[in-house]
């Protein structure tokens, strides 16, 4: 075992260090980043997901075990294999991070401090280094900021950071289905709801130009939509309330222009009458249907 820091080698006499990557077509990089994790690990995992390079051989040769993938299933899919890879192996820590290289794998043992202290799921947040961020990313980071604190109902600032550690008891009890990118968001808010203490530690910022193989906005919007629907199951009152609320707002608008025209022609606008009455019907009963989904929500 490699020397790794005077506390990390505490931990490791009463914990099994597990560290996961999820990779696709990054032969590039995947054989530095194990080897640098091995370095603060008793074991690393890297999953290749469907790679049409030669991701898989060169982490075995830097000395990882490898889960193959025979297609390409998404990095939710990656990420539930590696936390059935670690409920098999009964590992009391699992470190998941990204195999691009935007993370730093000699940050691992500030990463996995906060389990010895009690904290289920450690999150890496990249807030105290936005400045090094590209403008464009840090406007999509907020939306994805908000709607996933909305889902969550936490205030994790950076939820769609891939390096993050996770306790025996998050290995165990966390079920993930997301099979893309929302699976970020999904794991902070199925913590939440399992009651799992959560909290998030510094970490570097490292974009590469080559690093990420996902278009950022549609990468975005793809997390965005699940992020919403998650909000729709977990707090459906707010969401459907929310949507009732802007279709009531809507048809008093057109109501009003209803009525300021029969006021001054006399006459009654038929069309703009009938889309009133159909904007009040459905804000009525889409505000219904949240308070009948929160009832069932309350009821599991």
């Amino acid at each position: 075992m490699k020397r790794s820091g005077s506390h990390t080698q505490d931990i490791r006499h009463t914990v099994k260090v597990l560290a996961g990557i999820p990779a696709y077509n990054e032969a590039r990089y995947i054989g530095s980043i194990v080897l640098q994790a091995r370095q603060y690990v008793d074991k690393v995992t890297v999953v290749d997901d469907g790679s049409t390079d030669n991701t898989a051989r060169v982490a075995e040769l830097a000395g990882a075990t490898v889960i193959r993938h025979a297609e390409n299933k998404g990095y939710g899919a990656a990420v539930q294999s590696i936390l059935a890879e670690a409920k098999k192996r009964n590992a009391d820590v699992l470190v998941l991070l990204d195999a691009d290289a935007q993370h730093d794998p000699n940050e691992i043992p500030a990463l996995i401090k906060p389990i010895s202290e009690g904290f289920d799921l450690v999150i890496g947040s990249r807030e105290g280094q936005k400045d090094k961020t590209p403008r464009y990313r840090r406007i999509g980071q907020k939306v994805i900021f908000r709607s996933s604190r909305l889902a969550s109902k936490t205030n994790i600032s950076d939820p769609e950071c891939g390096f993050r550690a996770f306790s025996r008891r998050a290995i165990s009890e966390l079920e993930l289905k997301e099979t893309g990118m929302a699976v970020s968001s999904e794991t902070i808010v199925r913590a939440a709801e399992k009651n799992l203490r959560i909290t998030e530690v510094p970490i570097s910022n490292i974009y590469t130009k080559d690093g990420s193989t996902l278009h950022p906005i549609r990468h975005g919007i793809d997390v965005l939509g699940r992020i919403i629907v998650m909000i729709s199951q977990r707090r459906p009152l707010f969401f459907f309330g929310l949507a009732g609320g802007i279709l009531l707002v809507v048809a008093l608008i057109i109501g009003i222009r209803v009525i300021n025209i029969a006021a001054t022609t006399g006459n009654l606008a038929i069309g703009s009458t009938i889309l009133t009455t159909l904007f009040i019907i459905a804000g009525i009963l889409t505000i219904f249907t949240g308070i009948i989904l929160n009832a069932l929500n309350r009821r599991k």
